[in-house]
């Protein structure tokens, strides 16, 4: 007697418990994405609920092909794929809340998952100065807007915007008005000419920001 797949109500409920989102590596898989027996047919798995788990093709594959007589890397146990599984059901069923969010777990590119979308200019943006050519261009991220800052001083007004991206580091815009000669901008931390700021480096480069965002560090002297 022949193997017998998930009836098509336990794949429904699978794939829509999942979003179509593959419960390991949580990139969406749409169409691609398909259902997996956590404990395999051919070693007693049933074909219930309990026994399924969403998957993409690429981490199928490597959940469901393993060479014991040859073993290269470690095979997924049924008890961390059910435990990948049950964390990402409880992150969707909580309506993304970051509490309920996997550890393993870094917010794709284009989710949409309240993560909005910005464009800031970055270079010279204009010039009255013949010695500065203007040389601009937009960059586009996905971070939450944490903060903001103003500076005057006898040259220049500066405006400051903190973002916080979803991997727990931070990016910060700086536009600066040089008393009507010439106006400048960058993004701190964008690649490839730099890195995302961390904690630390948020409140040595810019500690006004920090602070007005609430965000506070232990100092270990």
């Amino acid at each position: 007697m022949g193997l017998v797949p998930f009836s098509k109500e336990v794949r429904e409920e699978a794939l829509i418990r999942s979003g179509r989102h593959c419960c390991v590596c949580h990139m969406h898989a749409g169409r691609d994405a398909e259902v997996h027996h956590i404990v395999q047919e051919a070693d007693g798995g049933p074909n219930t609920l309990d026994n399924a788990i969403a998957l993409c093709s690429r981490c199928h594959g490597e959940a469901g092909h393993y060479n014991a007589r040859h073993p290269r890397g470690t095979k997924y146990s049924p008890s961390e794929l059910r435990r990948h599984r049950d964390e990402w059901w409880a992150y969707r069923a909580s309506g993304f809340k970051a509490e309920q969010r996997p550890a393993t777990f870094h917010e794709p590119v284009g989710s949409g998952r309240d993560i909005p979308v910005h464009r800031r200019d970055v270079g010279v943006l204009w010039s009255h100065r013949a010695d500065i050519s203007t040389e601009w261009e937009t960059i586009e991220f996905e971070a939450r807007l944490l903060a903001e800052d103003r500076f005057e001083n006898l040259s220049a007004v500066r405006w400051s915007e903190l973002f916080a991206r979803s991997d727990g580091t931070f990016l910060v815009y700086v536009l600066m008005n040089h008393r009507g000669d010439w106006s400048d901008a960058f993004l701190d931390g964008a690649p490839p000419d730099g890195r995302p700021l961390t904690l630390e480096e948020l409140h040595e480069r810019y500690p006004s920001l920090a602070s007005l965002a609430g965000l506070q560090r232990i100092r270990r002297i």
